[in-house]
């Protein structure tokens, strides 16, 4: 959530990206969103694809909720177009063709400016025209929406999660007849922070639900099996996560779907796991070096079109936001390929390809580590260059993950913020910065940092703690040279510097 005092990792804020690009911004007129509701919807023609963007975002202090369309006008720009899709925020939506008339419909969920649910559908009548339907749902917040036939009668239906009205947690699925939509429960506990979505594990040709999240307090990951349209949790364990997205995908192309994992555990460490299907009965944990993120997204598609599914991921590690894509290479090996997209937070990431190319485009929004609103379409560009060799140099690339089967690595935690730190009205740019130190468990020195700083530095305590710096090396003497650069550049900026040490 958004704070007023907001910290941040100010050195990050200027870095220019120096490796080549595969996807290029467009230029759009959108407002920079957090907590975004969004998706893109198609017309039904062979042009280009609408992209619905409505959020949250802070302008001098004052907080306002929008809604946004954009459609593709030529190569590099998009044009406003008028809507009367809502304003809203801390909700979901998705389209589909649900009456079948050759365009794409969609339901959306959130919070209204004036923090009223509402849960709506709109059916879209062409020419940018979409008209309300007057169907009653129970409008969720913090959850998720997807379109799906889980009853095999040939028109979609809604699974719906998240939290109601008065903070109760639902699981919904919608059946569809023919237009009527009735609610119905399908005995799966619902979540917040999290999301439910379909997928035919056991290939008996009817949809399954994975769903993760924060069930009241408890982290959930599981998967509910479709036994002629009622749901049987599998006994198998998986991996309880919560402030957490997961994603069915056949990620080793061998007709099975898999699913990825990526959240925070019971103590608050971010983990992202991938599950290889084994012949529709099991679920085998697959070793991946993808980063864990909390409070994330997750989107699969083949954007470099070999065939494959690739990953586009937001969300939170334990020092700062990312958004990472991630190519697929068979045989549960993934690439990430430095797409240099701004890493947000409380924000998503989506696959689609807007102007009918043949290759999936990103819509992207969120909050970044430097207090910027992100509303962002990026082009992809197909065939990409070769990317070039980052600098040695540049202590400010992102720090490697740590491997523990090749560490441990020396590693120093730094953090800044504009406020006060003893509680007054006298504001300055504070950066506190730990001494070198081994570390041997991932992510044990950032929770050591974030609890001395908060109890030495009080009032610390208002911002947000979950962005914290961290920079690994081989050597503790790489460490203490890239630790002296850090101080020299926060100091030549006029920051006060604390020492944080143990």
């Amino acid at each position: 959530m958004w704070k007023k005092y907001l910290l941040l990792s100010a050195l990050f804020c200027g870095i220019t990206n120096i490796w080549a690009q595969v996807f290029e911004k467009v230029k759009t007129d959108f407002v920079g969103v957090m907590q975004p509701v969004s998706t893109w919807i198609d017309n039904g023609d062979k042009i280009n694809l609408i992209a619905y963007l409505a959020g949250d975002y802070y302008k001098n202090d004052r907080h306002f909720v929008t809604s946004q369309a954009n459609s593709f006008l030529s190569k590099n720009k998009f044009k406003h177009i008028s809507t009367n899709l809502p304003a809203l925020y801390a909700g979901d939506a998705a389209s589909a063709d649900y009456d079948g008339d050759g365009d794409e419909d969609i339901i959306v969920t959130g919070l209204t400016p004036d923090n009223q649910l509402l849960m709506k559908l709109y059916r879209n009548d062409g020419g940018n025209r979409f008209s309300a339907i007057r169907e009653i749902f129970t409008p969720l917040i913090d959850g998720s929406l997807e379109w799906g036939d889980f009853d095999n009668d040939d028109d979609l239906d809604i699974l719906a999660t998240g939290k109601q009205f008065d903070n109760q947690l639902l699981t919904i699925i919608y059946r569809n007849d023919r237009g009527i939509f009735t609610e119905t429960n399908p005995g799966i506990p619902g979540v917040y922070y999290g999301n439910a979505t379909w997928g035919d594990f056991d290939n008996d040709k009817d949809l399954d639900i994975l769903i993760t999240g924060n069930a009241g307090g408890l982290p959930v990951t599981a998967v509910y099996k479709n036994n002629n349209s009622k749901f049987v949790k599998l006994s198998q364990q998986f991996i309880p996560l919560m402030n957490s997205a997961g994603a069915w995908g056949d990620l080793d192309n061998d007709l099975y779907m898999d699913f990825i994992v990526s959240g925070e555990d019971s103590e608050g460490y971010p983990i992202c796991m991938i599950y290889k299907n084994q012949s529709g009965t099991y679920f085998g944990e697959v070793p991946v070096s993808l980063r864990p993120l909390k409070g994330c997204s997750i989107d699969l598609g083949d954007y470099d079109n070999d065939n494959d599914l690739d990953i586009i991921m937001t969300g939170e590690s334990l020092e700062r936001p990312y958004t990472i894509v991630y190519k697929n290479k068979l045989g549960f090996e993934f690439e990430n390929i430095i797409a240099g997209l701004p890493g947000v937070a409380d924000g998503k990431a989506l696959w689609g390809d807007y102007d009918k190319d043949g290759d999936l485009d990103i819509l992207l929004s969120g909050l970044t580590i430097c207090y910027d609103f992100i509303g962002d379409i990026y082009n992809n560009s197909v065939d990409p260059p070769e990317k070039e060799t980052e600098r040695d140099n540049n202590i400010f690339i992102v720090a490697p993950m740590p491997d523990l089967s090749v560490g441990p690595f020396y590693y120093y935690i730094f953090s800044s913020s504009y406020c006060d730190p003893e509680g007054g009205d006298n504001k300055a740019y504070h950066m506190y910065i730990s001494n070198v130190h081994l570390q041997h468990k991932r992510y044990e020195l950032n929770y050591k940092f974030n609890d001395l700083l908060v109890k030495q530095v009080p009032n610390w305590g208002q911002t947000d703690r979950g962005h914290r710096t961290s920079n690994g090396f081989a050597t503790k003497r790489e460490a203490e040279a890239s630790r002296k650069q850090v101080l020299e550049s926060y100091r030549s900026t006029n920051f006060i510097v604390h020492e944080l040490n143990w």
